[in-house]
């Protein structure tokens, strides 16, 4: 075979570039961390890698979701909690304007109504608690204040937006003490007057609304067995889950069969006249009653003084009765938070660890040990520094030389 300077020099200069790939790849793994950067070099191993690694966000991902729920439902446990205290206050002073030395005087008379209106509007705020602007207890839009109770107690007015609308539908809950429970009436999204009964039907409507989320249990393709990280308002207050009304009403949309819709309204109507609310304020029109009957210049109530006395105790007596039941709804709520954070602490534990194995796997498969990859990147320059000088001295030398 015929030697010519040309072909020394091409055959040298392509295996310098060998050297010079040899070195630029391992310092690429040296950066990376990763043995292979394409699916060519070994496939088998890169796709169990990016199968592994797939993993590894997902459960990263579901961990990072999980601690904003958690924190979102401790501020429902407490906004639960707060108003169960609230009510337990209020336990106290019912026991204590039933009985006859609370009764004598119209100044202890008028502080316990006061009381009982401020407390009114202490749990109406307890609804409105939020967490990072999200009104927990409130439905799904931030700029939308839920709950307000007017100066009297005797008003409750929800605020929704209902997904798709660009506007609250308003629905107010005002006691009637005649009839001992609640009439209903709102405006929907477009300002329209509603009756009664669509009223009723819009708050069973939001009532329904749940946070289900696929947070690492429980199977996403079977709604039910994911956890709900909603506690509305209402449900809170009346006892009444989504999952509830669900059951009692399972069509959709709902309403469509009247006899499982009379149920429901039946069951949400009883519910939310015998709520801290509801019980709330028929204490509070009677006990108001009574203290006007003080005023001798009210001539017909200071007339009925002993009579509205016998009503108020009456009534007192029906909200004592009721009361536990009442306070036992609230807290069946923050028991049910605590159920889901519980569950929710035990999967975070379990990803945290299905997170240190997946690092593990995945290293098996694509990652390199660094300090051997070091080792073999200064290996790689200093063998291709040799051939760089090599290069130099024999291109001083001619071809006559090489072949001798």
């Amino acid at each position: 075979m015929r030697v010519t300077s040309s072909t020394f020099y091409k055959d040298y200069a392509q295996s310098v570039q060998n050297l010079k790939s040899i070195y630029n790849k391992s310092m690429e793994q040296v950066s990376s961390g990763k043995k292979y950067e394409n699916a060519a070099e070994s496939p088998l191993d890169y796709y169990a890698g990016k199968k592994i690694d797939n993993l590894y966000n997902d459960a990263v991902t579901k961990d990072t979701m999980i601690k904003d729920v958690m924190n979102r439902l401790e501020q429902q446990e407490a906004s639960s909690r707060s108003m169960y205290s609230q009510m337990g206050t209020l336990n106290i002073k019912y026991e204590q304007m039933a009985s006859a030395s609370y009764q004598g005087l119209e100044s202890t008379v008028d502080t316990m109504v006061t009381l009982m209106k401020n407390t009114q509007q202490t749990m109406a705020q307890d609804l409105n608690s939020s967490y990072s602007n999200y009104y927990v207890m409130g439905g799904n839009d931030a700029t939308t204040v839920p709950f307000t109770m007017s100066e009297n107690g005797l008003t409750l007015t929800f605020h929704h937006k209902f997904p798709g609308d660009d506007t609250a539908t308003v629905m107010s809950m005002t006691y009637d003490y005649d009839s001992n429970g609640f009439k209903y009436k709102g405006t929907d999204k477009d300002g329209n007057a509603m009756d009664e009964d669509t009223t009723v039907k819009k708050i069973i409507l939001a009532m329904r609304e749940q946070g289900r989320m696929s947070l690492g249990y429980g199977d996403i393709t079977t709604r039910t067995t994911l956890p709900d990280t909603y506690y509305g308002g209402l449900n809170m207050v009346t006892g009444i889950t989504s999952d509830r009304l669900r059951e009692l009403d399972p069509d959709e949309p709902p309403f469509q069969n009247q006899t499982k819709v009379d149920e429901v309204f039946k069951e949400f109507k009883d519910a939310m006249n015998n709520s801290a609310f509801g019980l709330n304020a028929r204490a509070i029109v009677s006990t108001d009653n009574y203290r006007k009957s003080f005023n001798e210049s009210d001539t017909t109530l200071y007339q009925k003084h002993d009579e509205l006395q016998e009503t108020m105790n009456h009534d007192l007596a029906y909200v004592l009765e009721h009361w536990d039941g009442a306070m036992q709804r609230v807290s069946n709520t923050f028991r049910r938070i605590g159920v889901v954070t519980s569950t929710l602490e035990d999967v975070q534990s379990r990803l945290q660890t299905a997170q240190d194995s997946y690092i593990k796997e995945y290293n098996d498969h694509l990652a390199i040990d660094t300090y051997d990859a070091i080792v073999k990147m200064y290996q790689n320059q200093f063998s291709y520094n040799a051939a760089m000088q090599v290069g130099s001295k024999i291109m001083q030398n001619s071809l006559f030389d090489f072949v001798r």
